[in-house]
């Protein structure tokens, strides 16, 4: 099953093996409750570890591992990101992950190709895909105003520049 980005630890909270992950998953109550399973990376290892308590605490969640519920054993830990499961499940029918998004075309509505999403960010305010642009890194704001449609299936993104946007040589 594919695995997906949802977060990185951040820190430790106490002294009892709870980690501080600042998620990036839309998905936080579900993909952090007690019972599941996340992926931790570290040190070019997968580790898979089952939560045994979560909790939002500042933004954060606070989640311990069966079997490692001491600060010794998780802050080798901070710094590492955090996977889970691509579970379609979490999705409504015309929803998709933006992971499915690197790799895509992007073109405009009047049908130039512009180039092909390298990866997706967040800059605090919306999400920014990152467009490989005849070499060039070009980002396009995630929003209304830019993005027309995506269709994955053709694996085609259509936005609407505004001028300046890109270099048109």
């Amino acid at each position: 099953m594919d695995k997906i980005k949802i977060g990185k630890i951040v820190g430790t909270h106490g002294l009892k093996g709870e980690v501080k992950i600042r998620s990036s998953s839309d998905f936080g109550e579900e993909r952090f409750k007690n019972g599941n399973f996340i992926i931790v990376s570290y040190q070019g290892n997968e580790l898979e570890l089952e939560i045994v308590s979560s909790r939002v605490h500042k933004s954060n969640y606070l989640v311990s591992f069966k079997d490692n519920q001491d600060i010794n054993l998780v802050e080798k830990f901070i710094g590492s990101f955090v996977y889970g499961f691509k579970d379609k499940g979490l999705l409504d029918d015309d929803e998709y992950f933006y992971d499915d998004l690197v790799g895509l075309e992007v073109s405009s509505i009047k049908g130039k190709k512009i180039g092909i999403v390298t990866s997706i960010y967040n800059n605090g305010r919306h999400d920014i895909l990152n467009i490989d642009y005849n070499g060039k890194n070009v980002a396009i704001p995630y929003v209304d105003a830019f993005i027309k449609d995506v269709d994955i299936d053709n694996k085609v993104i259509i936005v609407e520049l505004i001028k300046g946007l890109i270099d048109e040589d």
